[in-house]
């Protein structure tokens, strides 16, 4: 009816290719298991990688430049205006409830007193200490405390009457009540509403020029609610927006650059990184069973391996019924999904991006890959990387077959993602002499391909002699995520 709680990804997503397989070819295949429902009701799915988008198809009658409603997303977007409110210092994230409220209820007085000091950052964080549990029942379901809020005569009142089960900052749990409270904040810090204030401050510079607003109704678009019950008559940032799929990749592409777009920046890349670290997770929630999983502001982040044995951190805006956005940063990717999956049990959107998507991406190589790296299994021999604007510098260090030391440069392009060089054996020269006299024999090629951020593989081939070897990370990080 509104909101999401997180994906339920799968424990072991290797055993999934055993049903649907790996296809021969990226994505091939993918639009047709879509349309036989073997990831339920799905709408449209859009995956763009290096800001291009490299695959896009709509289903069930759905169009390109349809709107669909994106639940809880909505909260993601949310979070984003409070960002760019405080990136205008018109909000401070220490700011407690009563400056926000304290005109419409007596925040000193009665069940209003133990909210007044809950702050903005608790309210991101999912952290205020407001009794709330709308993960457990279905949201159709009238004692999910979300369908009392949406039935609630007031909605913030609903809220901030609501009894406290913790003190501010010590425990997550997720609430569409209290991500609607950001409404209010844009209202108080900006004297504009969220609708106007979105489309002023975020949506016109990411090039978004169609939404709209409107409350889940199982009867569709034009039979839900738009006279929103609040003081301000303001639309809930806890839920309700709607919009196309393409401009869901937009918002994506936005926090995957650090909040810049086309050039312009929008939010700071503080409150990106502020976004996506994990304020809740395994060591301090129940609500996280498994390491690497949290809630930013507003925010999901997780750790996936993939069908390759590996590893991405994936940071997600999701909405019930399978309303997602993924953005992986290794990846420089931003997959999205809408669909009706309100009913559905089987593999869902994250099945498909963990055995659809992810075994047939990789890393470009570039300077993220700068450093050192060798091999686990040939201890005091490796190499060590330089690119640069294009260029491929190697400094490979290892034995011949009588144990004796073997230096070789490489040098080359990267093309199309890959390192492609010519591998050179060096001779002569005399230690610590400047200008010694030296000699590049051309030995063979190689080429270098990322496979994700800790290894890359090193294909070569010389004379009568043609290898690939797994190289380890051993300096340098290609990416770092918010702790």
């Amino acid at each position: 009816m509104l909101s999401s709680h997180p994906i339920r990804w799968p424990a072991a997503a290797i055993i999934l290719l055993i049903g649907f397989g790996v296809a021969a070819q990226p994505f091939e295949g993918l639009s047709s298991a879509i349309q036989q429902g073997q990831f339920g009701q799905l709408k449209a799915v859009v995956i763009a990688r290096h800001g291009d988008i490299i695959y896009e198809d709509y289903f069930r009658g759905t169009q390109p430049d349809d709107l669909h409603q994106v639940q809880s997303v909505t909260k993601s977007v949310g979070s984003a205006l409070v960002g760019i409110a405080h990136r205008q210092g018109k909000l401070q994230l220490d700011q407690g409830l009563d400056e926000f409220f304290g005109e419409l209820y007596p925040m000193t007085q009665g069940s209003y007193r133990d909210k007044a000091d809950i702050t903005v950052e608790q309210v991101l964080q999912q952290r205020h200490g407001i009794q709330w549990d709308e993960t457990q029942t279905d949201y159709r379901d009238p004692q999910n405390p979300a369908n009392q809020l949406v039935n609630a005569s007031d909605w913030y009142d609903f809220v901030l009457t609501r009894p406290m089960d913790a003190a501010p900052g010590t425990r997550f749990s997720y609430s569409t009540g209290a991500s609607t409270l950001m409404s209010r904040f844009i209202r108080v810090a900006s004297g504009m509403g969220p609708e106007a204030f979105a489309m002023q401050e975020l949506f016109a510079p990411l090039g978004i020029d169609s939404v709209h607003w409107e409350g889940f109704s199982e009867d569709g678009r034009g039979t839900g609610l738009t006279d929103w019950p609040n003081p301000d008559g303001d639309a809930p940032l806890g839920f309700s927006l709607w919009l196309s799929a393409r401009d869901m990749v937009k918002f994506g592409e936005l926090y995957l650059r650090g909040g810049v777009y086309n050039g312009r920046r929008i939010l700071d890349s503080s409150w990106v990184d502020a976004s996506w670290t994990k304020y809740s997770n395994a060591s301090n929630s129940d609500e996280f069973e498994q390491p690497g999983w949290g809630h930013g502001y507003q925010w999901w982040i997780a750790t996936v391996d993939d069908p390759l044995g590996r590893h991405w951190n994936v940071f997600f805006a999701s909405g019930w019924g399978s309303q997602v956005i993924f953005i992986i940063p290794e990846l420089d990717l931003v997959m999205v999904t809408t669909a009706d999956n309100y009913d559905h049990t089987g593999f869902d959107v994250d099945a498909l991006l963990v055995t659809q998507v992810l075994p047939f991406v990789a890393p470009r190589l570039d300077a993220r890959f700068n450093g050192a790296w060798y091999d686990p299994a040939a201890d005091g021999q490796g190499l060590t990387l330089e690119i640069r604007d294009g260029s491929v510098l190697g400094f490979w260090y290892t034995y011949d077959q009588a144990g004796g030391q073997r230096w070789f440069l490489m040098q080359g392009q990267v093309s199309s993602g890959f390192g492609q060089v010519t591998i050179y054996e060096t001779s002569g020269g005399v230690f610590l002499q400047g200008t010694p006299p030296y000699s590049l024999i051309p030995w063979g090629s190689g080429l270098f391909s990322a496979v994700d951020c800790d290894h890359i593989r090193f294909d070569f081939d010389a004379d009568q002699l043609s290898e690939t070897v797994q190289l380890t990370r051993l300096s340098g990080v290609c990416f770092s995520p918010p702790e």
